[in-house]
């Protein structure tokens, strides 16, 4: 097998890198999934740890407003030009630090192939899916993240140089599973998290992994999240988002009438079902919706029912969430009971 992979690091790659974390940072992701958000000086180390630069934001006007605008779910990211090219002349003043990746780029070279082979052998649905594998190495954002156009293969990936090929190897598995698990079992980001932890520690690539790296390298990113012990960073973290004047998302949504809202301001575009649905939601917010109450909203009939088609109608709406800019996360699939809005 060829290799696909190409490895890639610039004043470009690490402006995106960085938008695309403020993005997650500005639409309530990080602070909804209990990740820990610290500048790039903090010690702390972890899958739950997102490094995010201390840089002067107020000299972009309306930053934050703009980067809940960014569409992460495109192939490459959709950010308005002008903001692009303000915040990479801010990030070049800075003068950012070059990542160190050399070492992780000569074990993944030695491995690829290998593990390439496991992971179709695991998934033999997406067998020979990837044509290129483009990784970014950076100093920010989570441990890794990635993009992936399916119809073309082409895959990249933001790759921190603190971690290794286990976080290659989770980015790719997410990639080849997540849309499945949001089109088709109506999952979320957690559900499918719990999936790629599992193949990565518990079948035969687990094994093939441990040829190229140690295991105490990795942390599962579930388990990551869900470590009791970060009070402390808790509160730096929480400190730091003031200091960046970061929207607060302790409380987001709230109703104005029978008008559902987020952060004070109509929630646009939705259908009277969709509008219907949000407002049970917002009512009835950290408490689980069943199936059957939100059946009644949208189909006309008992006959019309379809498991598949509430997934979809959740997703949809979901999306509007992220085009109000606020995480289609906040809606949570509780598995057999039914829904649920973290608020």
């Amino acid at each position: 097998m060829k290799s696909l992979t190409k490895w890639e690091y610039s004043l470009d790659t690490e402006t995106e890198r960085i938008l695309h974390t403020a993005h997650q940072v500005s639409v309530g992701f990080y602070k909804l999934n209990n990740f820990i958000v610290l500048p790039k000086s903090s010690k702390a180390l972890g899958t739950n740890l997102v490094i995010f630069p201390d840089l002067n934001y107020k000299s972009i006007s309306r930053f934050w407003s703009k980067t809940t605008k960014i569409d992460i779910y495109t192939d490459p990211f959709t950010i308005d030009p002008k903001l692009r090219s303000d915040f990479k002349n801010l990030l070049a003043n800075y003068k950012p630090e070059t990542p160190n990746y050399l070492h992780t780029k000569t074990i993944w070279e030695k491995a690829e192939k290998e593990i390439l082979t496991t992971i179709y052998d695991l998934l033999p649905s997406k067998k020979n899916l990837l044509k290129e594998i483009k990784i970014y190495p950076t100093k920010t954002g989570t441990n890794c993240s990635f993009s992936l156009t399916a119809s073309e293969g082409h895959m990249y990936i933001y790759l921190r140089d603190d971690q290794g090929i286990h976080a290659i190897i989770e980015a790719i598995i997410t990639s080849l599973t997540r849309n499945d698990i949001y089109q088709k079992l109506g999952g979320v980001w957690q559900e499918s998290e719990i999936i790629t932890d599992f193949l990565v520690t518990q079948t035969k690539l687990a094994k093939v992994l441990q040829k190229y790296e140690s295991k105490e390298k990795y942390i599962p990113t579930i388990k990551g999240t869900r470590v009791k012990d970060v009070g402390n960073l808790q509160k730096l973290s929480d400190e730091y988002y003031k200091k960046l004047n970061v929207p607060n998302f302790d409380k987001p949504f709230n109703l104005n009438g029978l008008t559902p809202e987020v952060n004070n301001k109509p929630i646009l575009n939705l259908t009277p079902k969709e509008k219907q649905v949000m407002y049970l939601l917002i009512k009835n917010s950290n408490n689980i919706i069943s199936f059957d109450q939100i059946s009644d909203i949208i189909f006309n009939t008992d006959d019309n029912f379809s498991l598949f088609a509430l997934a979809k109608f959740i997703q949809r709406l979901r999306e509007k969430l992220e085009k109000n800019g606020v995480s289609g996360s906040f809606i949570q699939t509780l598995r057999s009971k039914g829904y649920l809005l973290k608020n």
